[in-house]
C-alpha cells in the first residue's frame, strides 16, 4: 500500500510541476512577444537603435523563460532548448534590418 501511495505522490508532483510550468510559460511568453512587437514599432518611428536594444531584451526574456521553466520541471536548466526559446528572437532581429 505504501509504494502505491509513494508512487501516486511522485505522479502528482509530475503533474503539478508540469501545470506550474504550462502556467508560467503562457505568461512569461507575452513578455517575450510584446517586446518584439514594441521593437517593430519603435523601428517603424526611426529609433532604429532602441529597437534593437528592445529586441535584445526580448532575447533576454526568452532565456530567462526557458531556465526558469526547466527549473521548475525538475530539470538541469543547461539546455539545448535555450536555442529554441530565442527562435522568436532571431526572426524578430532578421526583420529589423
Amino acid at each position: 500500500m505504501t509504494d502505491e501511495r509513494t508512487q501516486q505522490a511522485v505522479a502528482l508532483d509530475r503533474v503539478r510541476r508540469r501545470v506550474a510550468a504550462i502556467g508560467f510559460f503562457a505568461v512569461a511568453v507575452h513578455g517575450v512577444v510584446g517586446s518584439i512587437v514594441v521593437a517593430e514599432i519603435i523601428d517603424n518611428q526611426g529609433r532604429h537603435g532602441d529597437a534593437i536594444g528592445m529586441m535584445a531584451l526580448s532575447g533576454v526574456i526568452a532565456v530567462i523563460t526557458t531556465v526558469v521553466v526547466r527549473l521548475i520541471l525538475g530539470r538541469n536548466p543547461a539546455t539545448w532548448w535555450i536555442l529554441v526559446g530565442l527562435v522568436p528572437t532571431v526572426i524578430g532581429f532578421w526583420t529589423l534590418r
